[in-house]
């Protein structure tokens, strides 16, 4: 088997020279394109993306970081905080995972990223929330999903992993 590095702290990122770390990916094919969604630190930890150009096969080894359009010199965040910010801003947003579903209220097809985050430290207590695509860009949402309440709990919601099956969001 032959082990490929996509990416590597240590080799640093190409224009990029704010990213720290780049981790806890989710992979998925959309629109003939495969496309990463990670947890990146930037300086804080927060949810990136990287790409293969169109029709490229998962395969191959050109992955490139979503530069900001402000600023190549950083990557471009998934998402603001606009609604988020007091459950998951000074934590961050971690552990991303993909999933597209049908949305009950609106009655159709949408893309959801759902992923772990804290209002105060990056240590949690974690609450699990998404962002949504609307068709141009992805929206925070003003409650999470799930909150981390019981003490028990503290220590073990982070990392969500969703499908959605049989008409139902499944965490």
């Amino acid at each position: 088997m032959k082990h490929t590095r996509i990416f590597d702290a240590g080799l640093g990122y190409g224009s990029i020279s704010t990213l720290e770390t780049l981790t806890d990916c989710t992979i998925v094919k959309r629109d003939d394109q495969w496309w990463m969604f990670a947890a990146g630190v930037d300086p804080e930890i927060n949810l990136l993306s990287a790409s293969l150009p169109k029709g490229v096969p998962l395969s191959d080894e050109v992955w490139q970081i979503t530069l900001d359009p402000t600023d190549t010199r950083k990557p471009a965040l998934l998402a603001g905080k606009s609604r988020s910010s007091w459950w998951d801003g000074k934590g961050g947003r971690h552990c991303p995972s993909y999933v597209k579903g049908l949305d009950p209220e609106a009655q159709r097809w949408v893309e959801r990223i759902y992923y772990a985050g804290a209002t105060h430290h990056q240590a949690g207590p974690y609450s699990i929330g998404y962002l949504q695509w609307n068709g141009t860009e992805r929206v925070d949402q003003s409650m999470p999903v799930f909150t981390a309440n019981a003490y028990w709990e503290h220590g073990s919601v982070y990392e969500p992993n969703l499908i959605y099956h049989d008409g139902k969001w499944k965490l």
